[in-house]
């Protein structure tokens, strides 16, 4: 360790009190997600985007209405078990563009979802006067016995989904798993079960024993109409987007692909054709709000992952905006991540004191700085309280300085806020200039040493990933301001001010750029993302 850090080594002060133990993380990442669109000018289009994206050909095409979302939420298992994407179009008559869609996929055979309230008798012929056989309707009273007549044409394989007929996120949530295990969605009141729904229930259960997966809580599906059932399991979350959290976890098995669509939770034509695209790709459904993630949905895609995850994006910007994009890829933090946290961002040495001098001249006072007001602007955009112990070339220290002060001064600070996390920016020095490397430091001293070290090892895997310097690993070391700070602390030295090449690295706003992004990817892997 180099001569000029020896002085953070060895001032002591007493009457410490411990804080209550930080979080233990889970295994997370942060989220660098690529992505994809499929969108169109209209929900009609949009449907017909996410057809040219799986179907090359296909000889049964589904209709649907563009506008009655309850229909084309059942279709997912009809659409795995036929191979058949799922199209929109008005009540009045096939889109144009719609019939240009079905003529490219050499499609023979047409299944209309719903009555002629839904899809009307012209439908019917404008499918006719294409040359196409006469389609076939699938349609009830209502939407229940359109599901029940859905189920009943897929059949059941011993496995029924059961979800809201009144709110539709939870069966659209479910809709990719209930397609690639072809497991019919029947549909219900939350306080009573239709009796179309009753029936087919009933229908299924002579044939043998059958298991229902019930999505949605309470408040969704009530626990009293579930009595006739057999065997029930239960998929909920606080809301819909936690249900759906939920279901994606449930589905990993069945849906193994490194492909993941994100739909809207608010407003649903443009993702009513997803579900037959996602089942036939083996592929999860995930829901969103319109200009944030949610934190639940944010959290199951933050899980590691054999191969990148790709997210596609169903629907336009107006939809799902690019914001919700930049949260996937990265480049915009969502500001529940570590809200609550209070965060302590030292950036070492400054005013009389400049810390190390490079080969050039450069001091380390005016690296360190750049580096620690980048990481404190990341650090708030995900929605901590950040304190810097210095925005400018100042000491910390009031009064006559001294590095005692100066470092009793930084100390205080964080210990003063009873912040949650120290964070010590720092570049090394040493007499070989061919010294290289990134190192992280913890104290086993500090009241919480051993989540000092955890927090090491985050910060340092991912500091080394960002900055492509040769690691030099977490060490132990008793430097003061990690030392007598009573939250988990950690001291970074980003490389060394003496190696020329690591130098003009250490002094280029790109590279500190970097630095910054590296550290608060550590903070959020120790938190838990």
């Amino acid at each position: 360790m180099a001569k000029l850090k020896s002085r953070l080594i060895g001032i002591v002060l007493v009457g410490f009190g411990f804080l209550v133990a930080f979080q233990s993380p889970v295994q997370a990442t942060p989220l660098s997600l690529d992505t994809q669109r499929i969108y169109g000018m209209r929900q009609i289009d949009t449907a017909i985007n996410v057809s040219i994206e799986g179907w090359r050909k296909a000889e049964t095409v589904i209709l649907a209405n563009c506008d009655n979302f309850p229909d084309a939420l059942v279709a997912a298992p009809l659409s795995h078990q036929l191979d058949a994407p799922i199209l929109l179009t008005p009540v009045g008559g096939v889109d144009e563009k719609v019939m240009q869609e079905i003529k490219r996929l050499g499609a023979e055979n047409v299944i209309l979802l719903g009555g002629t309230a839904a899809l009307s008798q012209k439908v019917e012929e404008d499918i006719l006067k294409a040359g196409l056989d006469q389609p076939e309707r699938i349609y009830g009273y209502d939407q229940f016995e359109t599901a029940q007549k859905v189920a009943e044409r897929v059949g059941s394989k011993g496995q029924v989904i059961l979800a809201s007929g009144e709110q539709f996120p939870d069966a659209l949530s479910i809709s990719a798993y209930a397609g690639a295990t072809e497991t019919p969605i029947l549909l219900t009141m939350s306080h009573t079960m239709p009796s179309a729904t009753k029936q087919a229930i009933n229908d299924f259960q002579k044939e043998g024993d059958l298991h229902t997966i019930v999505v949605g809580g309470e408040a969704v599906v009530s626990s009293k109409i579930l009595d006739l059932l057999q065997s029930v399991e239960r998929i909920f979350g606080n809301d819909r987007y936690d249900t759906a959290a939920e279901i994606y976890e449930f589905a990993r098995d069945a849906l193994p692909s490194q492909t993941t669509y994100m739909v809207t939770g608010e407003n649903f034509p443009d993702a009513l054709a997803a579900g037959g695209l996602a089942a036939k790709k083996r592929a999860g459904i995930v829901l969103t709000q319109r200009d944030i993630l949610p934190g639940a949905i944010y959290s199951v895609l933050s899980t590691p992952a054999e191969s990148p995850l790709r997210v596609v994006i169903i629907g336009g910007a107006a939809v799902i905006t690019d914001k919700v994009r930049g949260m996937l890829d990265g480049t915009v933090q969502p500001p529940y991540l570590l809200a609550n946290l209070t965060i302590v961002v030292d950036p070492g040495h400054g005013g009389p004191d400049p810390g190390a001098k490079g080969v050039s001249g450069r001091y380390e006072k005016s690296n360190t700085l750049p580096v620690g007001i980048d990481l404190a602007s990341l650090l708030r955009s995900a929605g901590a309280r950040v304190i810097l112990t210095r925005s400018t070339d100042v000491s910390p220290a009031e009064g006559t300085y001294s590095e005692r002060a100066d470092l009793e001064a930084r100390t205080k600070i964080a210990n003063d806020t009873k912040a949650d996390l120290f964070i010590s920016i720092h570049n090394d020095s040493f007499s070989n200039p061919e010294t290289s490397g990134t190192t992280t430091y913890y104290s086993s001293q500090n009241p919480v040493g051993a989540q000092s070290k955890t927090l090491a090892a985050s910060v340092q895997s991912e500091l080394v990933q960002a900055l492509g310097l040769p690691s030099r690993g977490v060490k132990d070391a008793a430097f003061y301001v990690i030392k007598n700070t009573e939250m988990p602390a950690v001291l970074v030295e980003l490389g060394f001010l003496s190696n020329p090449t690591e130098e003009a690295l250490l002094t280029s706003p790109e590279f500190q750029k970097k630095a910054a992004q590296g550290i608060y990817r550590g903070i959020l892997s120790f938190a838990g993302y």
